[in-house]
């Protein structure tokens, strides 16, 4: 053979390796994996009942008292249901104001009034009564009170009168927060 086949048989033999060993060191594989999580929620609904029952055999909600008198006990019933699926703590707070014939308001202690608060289920701590009990969807709170008593020394400054006895009810995830209600982060802020 002569030198010229031999080395054009090198050369393309020099190529063919070149190109093997190239495109070998390059094969690749990749994938992906798609996940979604979904967060579960926290949902609640304030309920005022009071003691009447209707013809159906619910009970009957909490409506505006008019003419009210020093001594009347009213019955106001506010509980609280989860209606999501996440287990949650409860807390609620109780405000009060009275707004005078001559159009002046005032914000006033709910200590004014006597509720009969349920001390058993709810404690008492920075203005908020919190649940001792955590909430499953569906489950709902042991009343915060039951009456409001208006009391019998209420002064002729409240003769014609108009007060509002507000109850505010606040939940937060159980989940990862805390061994017990009041160990619970995350209320919402005033």
């Amino acid at each position: 053979m002569n030198k010229r086949k031999i080395l054009a048989l090198a050369i393309i033999a020099f190529m063919c390796a070149l190109i093997v060993g190239g495109t070998s060191a390059y094969f690749t594989f990749s994938d992906r994996a798609h996940n979604v999580i979904t967060t579960s929620g926290i949902a609640i609904e304030l309920i005022e009942d009071t003691n009447q029952v209707g013809v159906d055999g619910r009970a009957i909600p909490f409506t505006n008292i008019t003419d009210a008198m020093p001594g009347d006990v009213i019955s106001k019933i506010p509980k609280v249901k989860n209606i999501d699926d996440g287990d949650a703590y409860i807390r609620m707070r109780v405000t009060a104001n009275v707004n005078y014939p001559d159009g002046e308001s005032n914000r006033i202690s709910p200590d004014m009034f006597n509720l009969d608060i349920d001390v058993t289920n709810w404690q008492s701590s920075n203005g908020y009564y919190y649940y001792n009990q955590e909430l499953s969807k569906n489950q709902i709170t042991t009343p915060l009170f039951t009456t409001v008593t208006i009391p019998d020394s209420l002064s002729d400054q409240y003769q014609g009168a108009t007060f509002s006895l507000d109850v505010y009810a606040e939940a937060v995830q159980v989940a990862n927060n805390g061994s017990n209600v009041m160990e619970a982060k995350g209320w919402p802020k005033e």
